[in-house]
C-alpha cells in the first residue's frame, strides 16, 4: 500500500489526524510540566520568628550527669537550686509574673451539630478561628455560646468573654 492509498480512507485520516493532535497534547504537557516559576522572596516575618525561637531557648542549663551519676539515697542529697524543665515548659517564674491576656471575642457561630466556631484575637496577632479545645495564648476553649467563649487558663482560671457591643 502506498502513502495516497492510506489516506483516501476517511477512517484512516481521522485516527491519522486523533494521533498528531494526542502528540500535540503530550507536548504541550511536557512543556507546562516541567516550565519552573521563581521562588519568592523570603519575607522578613520568618527572621523575626527565628530571633524569638532563639530568646526563648536561652534557659538556664541543668546538669544532668551530676544528678544521674548522685546517688538517690544518700542521706545528705538536696533538692537543685532550680527545678528541671522541658524546653517547651513554662518555669514557675513565668507563671508569676501574672496573668495572661485574655483573646478577644470578634463573632461566634453555633451550629447543633457541634462543630460551632469563634474569630478570636489575642493581643495584635491575627484574628484566628477556634473551635472547643483549641489553645490560643495560654487559654484553651471550653465553650462557644451565642455571642460568647469560655475560656480556661494554663493555671486553671476560668472566664467568660462576650462580643463587645458595636460602637465600644
Amino acid at each position: 500500500m502506498s502513502k495516497s492509498e492510506w489516506t483516501r480512507d476517511t477512517v484512516v485520516r481521522i485516527g491519522l489526524g486523533a494521533v498528531v493532535v494526542g502528540v500535540i497534547a503530550v507536548v504541550w504537557t511536557l512543556v507546562v510540566a516541567l516550565r519552573v516559576e521563581p521562588l519568592p522572596a523570603p519575607s522578613s516575618r520568618n527572621t523575626e520568628n527565628l530571633a524569638a525561637i532563639a530568646m526563648s531557648a536561652s534557659r538556664p542549663g541543668v546538669d544532668l550527669d551530676a544528678a544521674v551519676d548522685g546517688d538517690i539515697f544518700s542521706p545528705d542529697r538536696a533538692a537543685p537550686a532550680t527545678r528541671y524543665s522541658m524546653p517547651n515548659e513554662k518555669q514557675a517564674s513565668d507563671a508569676s509574673a501574672g496573668e495572661s491576656e485574655k483573646p478577644v471575642v470578634l463573632g461566634t457561630a453555633v451550629a447543633t451539630d457541634g462543630r460551632s466556631f469563634a474569630t478570636l484575637k489575642l493581643g495584635e496577632g491575627a484574628p484566628t478561628l477556634s473551635h472547643v479545645g483549641d489553645h490560643i495564648g495560654d487559654w484553651t476553649v471550653r465553650a462557644i455560646e451565642r455571642g460568647k467563649v469560655t475560656l480556661v487558663s494554663a493555671n486553671g482560671t476560668r472566664a467568660t468573654v462576650a462580643v463587645p457591643k458595636p460602637g465600644t
